[in-house]
């Protein structure tokens, strides 16, 4: 009959160190995340008018202001 151990006897495994391959795709989808961002604001700036432009980026109202806050602007 097999011994029994309480506690299971098992140990934790070591910490997993990413290689050097999933550093760069995990940096270039970081890159891929930013571009997607600057890109959005690109598009939102073309699309304003000057008016517009003053009014967001110059005198931005509370409302402005706070949906910034949520894209992260």
């Amino acid at each position: 009959m097999p011994m029994v151990f309480f506690g299971g006897g098992r140990q934790s495994a070591p910490p997993k160190v990413p290689t050097p391959e999933q550093i760069k795709s995990a940096d270039a989808l970081g890159q891929d995340k930013v571009d997607d961002l600057v890109a959005k604001q690109d598009a939102r700036y073309d699309a304003m008018t000057e008016e517009e432009r003053d009014k967001y980026y110059v005198n931005p109202n509370m409302l402005t202001k706070i949906k910034k806050a949520f894209r992260g602007e």
